[in-house]
């Protein structure tokens, strides 16, 4: 492997064609390492411990997580010892507190990353040269006093007697930079965006590092990125440098600027930010359960994607960052599918499977297994200013399967239209009204006009639905933790309400004693053949423990008793 990447990485070099592999295999590269979280460091000062080397340089690639403080090194430097320690604030002599972008700039100072000149001042909004920029990054990944490298390469503007012969020879050889052409570095032109973007993102590739993912959909000048670079914005995630622009306060948007002169702060910006967000440890429930060597793939529905956030983030340093963690989850419908077709290992489900999902696993010869997790529930809501508390399971059957009311006052509310929504049949709350409801029957096609087609519509669907002339109330149906998490996205609180379902109101309490008619709980859904030491059966075990149970809780979920 390691001689076909060379090949390849040569041909792309002399050839000058884009190019994103890198020269070593990456498992030779860099290791991880770690050493318990010293008692005479303050916890109060975690958030600033790093490694050094015993008596030697600081370690950037380091951070305090789970007791230890971890480190990534090269592997040439894997049997040095190493010590956590507190590095001290360097002090710049044109600092000014006022000015936000000093943040990352004094935080890579700490570790020796960045450095002020010979009179002590940062200037961080001079440009940066390439020379200077390469040098930034090998600091940053521990490699700028790597031995020269005999890297095939004849740049004429690079000579042995520069400062950054050494830095530049050793960062070409790794596949982190290329010349403009194949004659000529230009180590004295200033580096563009585009370029310390490409540059950290092969660096972290190199050192076998990788940010979290990012939607990004506010960028006004995307199209404006090179295309050998645009590979690399994608690998560092959010961490790219870009402007705001708030002249149209009403829709304000992000740009990029990729052929823009690089600042100093903006370098400090992207290794500042790539390095809280790049690093990857397992904590000791991952190790004890195996999740440091392989994690189940994990799918389910849209309400229970909080659960994969929780236990990634319980069981690694910047879970997010982990190559298996899912950007979103399939929802409801289609994450059986996939779990029926083999395509991942186990559901996190707030359903149980729909008619249609049964029946394609039995003609598959599948047989699914459900081990309940935590608690939840289907429930109800309308707007609040609606007089009505409550419904029977036997009105919303009319409502939802004959059609029977059109207005509130024929279920005991006052007089004013009532608006019933309903889902899509795909969607993990139709697979609950069959549950409750349905009985084999279909929802009317009179209501099915009125569908939302996502968790969120129905919310939003039901909030509008309000008519004053002549009034009228919407009606809709979700789960009931989904439904609170929502709080924080939409106003809920100030325009709907929940509604007790045969004189019981849903609440902690009434899900978790079984109380609430409509209860139910979040499992975790396996293949009945998943063999008993799979990665998927061991996550259906690790949440059951009491660490597993935080994970519920930070989910936003009702934990088991």
């Amino acid at each position: 492997m390691k001689k076909i990447l060379c090949c390849i990485l040569a041909l792309c070099i002399l050839l000058q064609l884009p190019c994103f592999v890198f020269a070593t295999d990456t498992e030779e590269n860099f290791v991880k390492v770690k050493i318990p979280f010293p008692d005479t460091i303050e916890q109060r000062n975690s958030w600033l411990t790093r490694a050094r080397y015993k008596g030697g340089e600081t370690i950037p690639l380091s951070m305090a997580y789970n007791g230890y403080v971890y480190a990534t090194i090269p592997v040439q430097d894997k049997d040095r010892e190493i010590e956590a320690f507190v590095p001290e604030e360097r002090k710049f002599t044109d600092y000014d507190s006022s000015i936000s972008d000093f943040h990352d700039f004094l935080m890579l100072s700490r570790v020796g990353v960045i450095r002020g000149n010979d009179k002590g001042e940062a200037n961080i909004y001079d440009n940066v040269t390439r020379a200077e920029a390469v040098a930034m990054v090998m600091r940053f990944i521990g490699l700028e006093g790597m031995p020269e490298a005999h890297a095939i390469t004849n740049f004429n503007d690079v000579y042995k007697t520069d400062w950054y012969y050494s830095v530049i020879m050793a960062a070409y050889k790794c596949g982190i930079v290329k010349g403009d052409s194949e004659k000529t570095f230009s180590p004295n032109r200033d580096v563009t965006r585009e370029e310390i973007t490409v540059m950290v993102a092969r660096a972290l590739q190199f050192a076998d590092l990788r940010c979290s993912k990012s939607q990004v959909t506010n960028n006004a000048d995307q199209e404006d990125i090179s295309d050998w670079a645009k590979e690399a914005y994608e690998y560092i995630g959010r961490n790219y440098i870009s402007d705001y622009d708030d002249t149209d306060p009403e829709n304000p948007v992000r740009l990029l600027n990729p052929k823009k002169a690089a600042t100093r702060a903006d370098v400090a910006y992207i290794l500042n930010n790539t390095q809280d967000d790049c690093q990857l440890y397992a904590s000791d429930l991952a190790v004890q359960y195996g999740f440091d060597k392989e994690m189940p793939v994990i799918d389910g529905s849209t309400s229970t994607y909080p659960f994969t956030q929780a236990v990634y983030g319980m069981l690694f340093s910047n879970g997010e960052t982990h190559p298996q963690f899912p950007q979103k989850h399939s929802k409801s419908h289609t994450s059986y599918q996939r779990l029926i077709n083999g395509e991942v290992d186990m559901l996190f489900a707030s359903v149980y499977p729909a008619s249609d999902i049964l029946k394609m696993a039995e003609e598959k010869g599948v047989e699914l297994e459900l081990i309940p997790i935590a608690y939840d529930a289907m429930i109800f809501f309308t707007n609040k200013d609606n007089p009505i508390e409550g419904l029977t399971k036997e009105q919303i059957s009319n409502i939802y399967v004959n059609d029977a009311y059109d207005n509130w006052s024929e279920v005991g509310g006052s007089d004013a239209l009532m608006y019933p929504y309903c889902r899509n049949n795909d969607s993990g709350s139709h697979a609950q009204m069959e549950k409750h409801f349905l009985n084999g029957n279909e929802i009317h096609p009179e209501v099915q006009k009125e569908t939302s087609y996502t968790m969120s519509n129905v919310l939003t669907d039901v909030m509008n639905a309000k008519t004053d002339n002549p009034l009228g109330y919407g009606l809709g149906y979700s789960i009931y933790y989904y439904y609170h998490n929502m709080f924080y996205f939409y106003p809920i609180e100030d325009q709907l309400k929940l509604l007790a379902i045969d004189g019981v109101m849903p609440t902690d309490e009434t899900i978790a004693d079984g109380s609430y008619p409509l209860s139910n709980n979040t499992y975790i859904v396996l293949r009945k053949d998943t063999p008993k030491d799979a990665p998927a059966r061991k996550m259906a075990e690790f949440m059951l423990t009491e660490a597993g149970q935080i994970c519920v809780e930070n989910a936003g979920y009702g934990r088991l008793k």
